[in-house]
């Protein structure tokens, strides 16, 4: 990159600026890309701004017509014309603030001259003006065309929850693990998160696993994985609002018989007869039969429900494991969805497991938590009703008041259309990485404050591992490139060619050994 001292370009003057909104300045030396920062002199300190787009130009070829006519007649333009000496490059730029001679960062309100040198954006000035975090920052990649690490700070990334939105294969899973690394490896004394993963993948249940090769981190004691299968919910534990979630068509006198149910179990615990479960309160409903002031409708329709609970086999007793033991500072407890097909039951463990993580974070019993949801838009969908969706309400009600409380959301979807636009709306940052469909990039375009139809336009030209960050974590939006993870690749990942070389393998060895067994 050329030095400050090293000018690359000049504003000039036309119909679109300069104004507070665009400056085009004409290329000098060197190249200049899209997402590119440059800095230009400005009447009250040094005007940042952000390439949007870049133009080649020649005079010689603007009109279509005088072209064709004059190749037409077999002499080539560039044989008759000095045609490259009139070549040149325009670049557009957003103006995004301005470094005040006070050494303050204000928006842009006034244009540069016409005239005004170009200098491309030095290091120091980008970290400050995009307020990265050198010294505590968590370190998740590199910008494009700049020398400078993206570190970003802990509270401003987490606090007011993240969303990562992106098509299939574009490196959602890939930025996940080296967002989680950082978190794994942060310093106590510069303040330390619990992470609770929701996987539905299976896919950073290699954290969780020794590491056998020296060039991969081993963050398996910094991790806790809990098989779905194995879970178990303590029913002591499910209040009657997260019952009352679980049926959402419950109608106010079922409601009232459940709730005066679950109150003379809880009694009962208090009074010594050990904890309870769903069998316990079918048998406190049938016991409710036979007195007088029993509406029958009412209790077989609970019991009928409680059944159908009973057979997802989550329920038990108590919780199995204990969430408190598991949630620690430092510490990632990856919950494993990926052996269970049945969406009513992941929804049930999600927002059993959220609801838990809220309330036990508003009384302070556990550290501050970051969860960790992947295929959002499964969990928190925007055309389902909060009654047929268990997890939504939940999700909501973290999403308007975790913050307060030190509970965050990281969310992470391939269809932003299809998730809540409520929840969405308050993840205060955004990394966007490639996306093509149309529908879901309008869709964004709608709910991401400060991004502009160009960066918007640039989302379907992005490579895999490249992303823009927008939002409360950088002052501008951030093209960067994703680092290199540390961790070691998850067992799902691979190529098809892989995964067939990989079974034809497998097969051959089991009719070998089948062969010499007989």
């Amino acid at each position: 990159m050329p030095e400050k001292e090293e000018e690359i370009g000049t504003v000039v003057s036309n119909l679109e600026g300069p104004s507070p909104n665009q400056v085009d300045f004409v290329v000098l030396n060197g190249k200049v890309h899209r997402g590119q920062f440059v800095e230009i002199p400005y009447s009250e300190g040094t005007l940042i701004g952000m390439v949007t787009n870049v133009l080649k130009t020649n005079k010689y070829f603007e009109r279509a017509d005088a072209v064709k006519e004059f190749e037409a007649q077999g002499t080539k333009l560039f044989e008759q014309f000095p045609v490259h000496d009139w070549e040149y490059i325009m670049a557009v730029t957003t103006p995004l603030g301005v470094f005040t001679n006070e050494n303050k960062i204000k928006r842009t309100t006034f244009p540069p001259s016409p005239g005004s040198k170009v200098f491309n954006a030095q290091p120091e000035s980008l970290v400050r003006f995009l307020g990265f975090d050198e010294e505590k920052g968590l370190e998740l990649g590199n910008m494009e065309f700049h020398p400078v690490k993206v570190k970003l700070n802990l509270s401003r990334l987490l606090q007011k929850h993240f969303a990562i939105l992106a098509q299939s294969g574009s490196g959602k899973s890939h930025f996940i693990s080296c967002l989680l690394e950082e978190l794994l490896t942060r310093k106590k004394e510069n303040g330390r998160v619990a992470i609770v993963a929701f996987d539905v993948h299976g896919e950073y249940t290699n954290f969780a696993e020794p590491v056998m090769d020296a060039k991969y981190t081993d963050y398996s004691k910094h991790t806790r994985l809990i098989r779905a299968r194995d879970l178990r919910i303590g029913v002591p534990k499910v209040s009657a609002g997260m019952f009352y979630s679980l049926l959402p068509n419950a109608s106010p006198a079922q409601k009232r018989e459940l709730s005066k149910v679950l109150q003379r179990l809880q009694q009962k615990m208090k009074d010594g007869q050990g904890p309870y479960d769903l069998n316990d309160i079918k048998g406190e409903l049938l016991a409710e039969m036979g007195s007088k002031d029993a509406k029958e409708s009412v209790i077989a329709a609970l019991i009928g429900w409680l059944h159908e609970l009973d057979d997802l086999q989550l329920f038990g007793k108590a919780d199995n494991p204990s969430l408190l033991d598991l949630v620690q500072p430092g510490v990632l407890t990856v919950v494993d969805l990926s052996d269970i097909i049945h969406q009513h039951k992941k929804q049930v463990i999600v927002a059993y497991l959220s609801n838990r993580l809220f309330y036990e974070r508003r009384a302070k019993r556990i550290p501050p938590v970051t969860i960790v949801l992947e295929e959002a838009h499964n969990f928190i969908p925007q055309q389902i009703a909060k009654e047929g969706s268990i997890t939504k309400g939940i999700m909501r009600t973290i999403a308007r008041e975790g913050r307060k409380f030190g509970v965050s959301l990281c969310l992470i979807s391939q269809r932003p259309i299809q998730l809540d636009t409520t929840t969405l709306s308050q993840c205060n940052t955004q990394l966007l990485l490639r996306i093509t469909n149309p529908y879901d990039i309008k869709h964004i375009g709608e709910s991401a404050e400060g991004l502009s139809a160009e960066s918007l336009g640039m989302l379907t030209s992005l490579r895999v591992g490249e992303g823009l960050l927008i939002g409360e974590a950088v002052n501008a939006p951030t093209f960067f490139k994703i680092r290199q993870r540390n961790s070691q690749p998850s067992q799902h990942e691979g190529t098809l060619e892989k995964a067939s070389i990989d079974f034809e393998e497998n097969e051959r060895k089991n009719k070998k050994e089948t062969e010499d067994l007989l």
